[in-house]
């Protein structure tokens, strides 16, 4: 049966049977209305300087095919159970306990430092200059410690084997209920002008994945397509009818093409939800990079069949699959160094989590109830359409009492990294304005602690990027007000730079607790793959991987002053009111002509020669101690340029460099994502019209 968009459908009854053959003509937009849908509920806010202006406009936007089968009642928004296993009250405690741990630990870390650099600055008397570099220090050594101790608590959860949620697990042999006695389950996927290769070829080893465990009759397939690329929407719709041919008698396959793109992803989400959201029990959000195993997406439904107060499950996402020197590191330090952050996330959460937009499971009726985003006040940056809405929708849901799940453990959950440090930076100025926008949300009406705590991490994460230029900036007037040498050293990903200072031996201790909490976490993560056999293995072995940890911090030294300077041009850019536009990512491999690059980051070697000038004349004894900083900044070029060739990741490949699990075993639905990427074909359209087909 398929459903084809005509110029002037005749109006349909919604409730009459559907014949098997032959187009049918959608109902009128007067049926479309009359149809039950769900609405969202706006976000009430309480002076955010006149943050919200007005809610997102819930009128259907489009007309959408309405045949999807009836569903029993969804479980009340409402209505809570004991959503874990054992006794609540004492998973309550132990998160309070942990939770407070952390909270003294950073404290008195942030503290000693303090006291340690105030010891150093009074010995001469505290001028406001030094009040200013001191401040911004403490700011900046808090923000480093509370990632050290994050890291340090997922380290002992992973080695002592402490539990890090009080979901009720389902059992082990599935016990199957009829379908109509079970929520269905829509796996939806927002795509904007992406390769509809590659997005296909991840769809169609999802499926076959999910078609092996058994677990077909309860997952629709949803494409949900804001291209405006003639080429891309043809490639689009060419693929769907071949997939939806490929999966007939499994799974039920549905595209459709938004004709006005309003609210990028969360609004073509939120237009899924108005108008099919009441369908369906649950929903998988997928980037068009992303790949989820069949096993990973059984377990998720099982885990909130099980829990009735589970709002949302996060998996963490593995990054995968590509080739270039920059994309090899970035999955490297991801395999190695992002469970043991991720597990001491989900230690410090437990049902306050966040939503990282994909790769996560979602109740919908949860979502639709509470999830609705407001519109900020005033123009884009810092107003309008909400850019980052995965934080803020977690917020919501979570105010309303709905639990929010990290699952560090659950495997089989992977994306796609940028393969350029150019296409890496595009990205952060994406995020960067829309984590700002959340300094408007902080303060809204009845969100939880946890969740105002998430949403100014956000925030702080590109916001101490200008703080460290800042710190720079004052060490070195600073020097060039004393007159004298500053002994001090860069260390780490960060430019822990240039501090005045009264007593050297005083200043080491200081850069000594600096530099070991800007590498402990990578040493933890290290020491944890070194006890797991398996991994250990799959990571190259003790001896290889050790080398990838110790080339991955110098790049990490080298790439850190170059992120600074392009994070804080991105907040003064947000700062005068300089918007980002929405375009399609670049995911795939490509060479970066080295003119190109020069261009781009030719201002960050000009502000490395001018960090270099500078010191060298207010402050020439200085000027060794700032060498990291200025080779990071006068090497960006050849950096950046080194590193996005796909023949530099090959020749690291070769001598069993930055290897990940997926190179070195057989992970199966990634092996048929490979192989489906060159092997689908195109099939002809008569009429590649705005459709939504559902496979049979």
């Amino acid at each position: 049966m398929s459903l084809h968009e005509q110029d002037n459908p005749a109006p349909a009854s919604t409730g009459d049977p559907v014949k098997a053959d032959g187009p049918l003509a959608l109902p009128d937009r007067d049926a479309l209305i009359r149809m039950p849908k769900a609405s969202f509920t706006p976000m009430p806010v309480q002076k955010i300087n006149a943050a919200v202006q007005k809610s997102v406009a819930l009128e259907p936007q489009d007309r959408v095919a309405s045949n999807a089968p009836a569903l029993s009642p969804l479980p009340n928004p409402d209505r809570r159970g004991d959503a874990g296993c054992g006794s609540a009250d004492g998973f309550k405690r132990e998160l309070a306990i942990r939770r407070w741990l952390f909270g003294i630990l950073v404290a008195l870390t942030s503290a000693a430092g303090a006291l340690k650099f105030w010891s150093v600055l009074r010995v001469d008397g505290v001028t406001g200059l030094e009040l200013a570099l001191m401040s911004v220090f403490v700011i900046l050594f808090s923000w480093i410690a509370m990632s050290f101790w994050l890291s340090t608590f997922g380290a002992i959860t992973k080695w002592f084997g402490l539990r890090l949620d009080n979901l009720r697990q389902p059992p082990e042999e599935r016990v199957r209920k009829s379908d109509m006695d079970r929520p269905r389950v829509a796996i939806v996927m927002p795509v904007y002008n992406e390769d509809s290769r590659r997005v296909f070829a991840g769809l169609t080893a999802i499926c076959e994945s999910l078609r092996d465990t058994g677990c077909t009759s309860r997952f629709d397939i949803i494409i949900l397509s804001d291209s405006n690329d003639a080429e891309s929407c043809r490639q689009e719709q060419t693929r769907f009818f071949a997939l939806r041919q490929a999966m007939q008698g499994c799974f039920r396959v549905f595209y459709r093409r938004r004709a006005r793109n309003l609210g990028r992803k969360s609004g073509n989400i939120a237009d899924f939800c108005r108008n099919w959201g009441h369908h369906y029990g649950y929903m998988v959000v997928l980037d068009a990079d992303s790949i989820m195993s069949g096993d990973t997406l059984a377990t998720l439904v099982d885990l909130m069949d099980a829990n009735p107060n589970a709002g949302l499950l996060q998996v963490p996402p593995e990054i995968v699959g590509r080739h270039s020197l920059f994309a090899r590191i970035q999955q490297f330090a991801s395999s190695v160094y992002g469970p043991v952050f991720s597990r001491g996330l989900a230690c410090l959460q437990g049902p306050d989590g966040n939503y990282w937009g994909h790769n996560a499971i979602i109740r919908v009726n949860a979502f639709m109830a509470h999830c609705g985003l407001p519109v900020l006040s005033g123009k884009a940056p810092l107003g309008g359409e909400i850019l980052s809405h995965d934080f803020v929708e977690a917020a919501l849901m979570r105010r309303a009492g709905w639990d929010i799940w990290m699952l560090p453990e659950l495997a089989g959950s992977f994306e796609e990294p940028p393969t350029t440090a150019d296409d890496y930076l595009a990205r952060d100025r994406r995020w960067c304005q829309g984590n700002l926008q959340h300094a408007r949300i902080v303060p809204s009406c009845g969100l939880r602690l946890a969740s105002r705590f998430h949403l100014a991490l956000g925030v702080m994460s590109y916001l101490s990027s200008p703080l460290w230029l800042l710190l720079i900036v004052l060490s070195i007037a600073q020097a060039y007000q004393m007159g004298g040498e500053v002994p001090v050293s860069y260390v780490g990903e960060y430019p822990v730079l240039s501090f005045p200072i009264s007593h050297f031996n005083a200043f080491m201790v200081l850069i000594s607790a600096t530099g070991l909490m800007l590498f402990g976490p990578k040493v933890f993560a290290y020491l944890t793959l070194l006890a797991d056999r398996e991994k250990r293995r799959a990571h190259g072995g003790c001896i290889n991987a050790g080398f990838s940890v110790v080339l991955e911090c110098i790049f990490a030294t080298l790439f850190a002053p170059v992120a600074m300077l392009s994070h804080s041009w991105f907040v003064v850019n947000n700062l005068i009111g300089r918007s980002v536009e929405w375009s399609p990512q670049q995911r795939e491999e490509h060479a970066v002509p080295l003119v190109d690059v020069a261009n781009t980051f030719l201002p960050h070697t000009l502000a490395g020669l001018a960090v270099s000038a500078a010191t060298y004349a207010l402050a020439p004894q200085s000027f060794w101690w700032l060498s990291p900083l200025t080779v990071g900044m006068l090497a960006a070029i050849p950096t950046v340029y080194l590193t996005c060739a796909e023949r530099a990741g090959a020749w690291v490949r070769d001598w069993n460099l930055f290897l990940i699990p997926s190179e070195t075993s057989r992970i199966s639905v990634l092996d048929r994502v490979s192989k489906l990427r060159d092997a689908i074909n195109g099939i002809a359209i008569e009429r590649p019209g705005g459709v939504m087909v559902p496979a049979r």
